[in-house]
């Protein structure tokens, strides 16, 4: 039996992968690029996962932060592709921001937090184009005591 969070994780990197244009979607500890990773690439990664509120005795309502981060080729070319990464973009929220997540029966509902949709990067990184968004499942679950 796998966690909540993995399940949510799974569930978010399956709808993701569906897209067309998205299927090179991976699960990380954290949001990294590695130097083998065929472009673009969408990585989801784990946020918080806090206590949200408890009901009666056994009842608790979890929220759990899944990050969705795109990475694309930019090649320092402001101009390319904005259209492509902003459909993209679209298409992801379009099919996380649900109240419900198949493979994860415990999620009922979610809350989409946007980063800016073109991240600013300096340095060694900056020939890529970043975007990314921040998804918090709520489950409700049985507290094991």
């Amino acid at each position: 039996m796998s966690s909540v969070f993995f399940e949510i994780m799974s569930a978010v990197r399956d709808r993701v992968k569906a897209l067309p244009k998205a299927n090179n979607c991976v699960i990380r500890k954290r949001p990294i690029l590695l130097q083998e990773d065929s472009l673009p690439v969408i990585i989801i990664s784990p946020g918080q996962e806090q206590v949200a509120e408890e009901a009666f005795q056994n009842t608790v309502v979890y929220n759990y932060s899944i990050e969705i981060s795109i990475i694309q080729a930019g090649n320092r070319v402001y101009e390319a592709d904005v259209a492509t990464l902003f459909d993209l973009r679209q298409s992801i929220r379009n099919v996380l921001f649900q109240p419900l997540l198949d493979g994860a029966v415990t999620v009922y509902d979610c809350q989409l937090e946007t980063n800016p949709a073109f991240e600013v990067v300096t340095g060694q990184a900056s020939n890529y184009d970043i975007s990314g968004m921040v998804i918090t499942y709520k489950s409700i679950e049985t507290r094991i005591s």
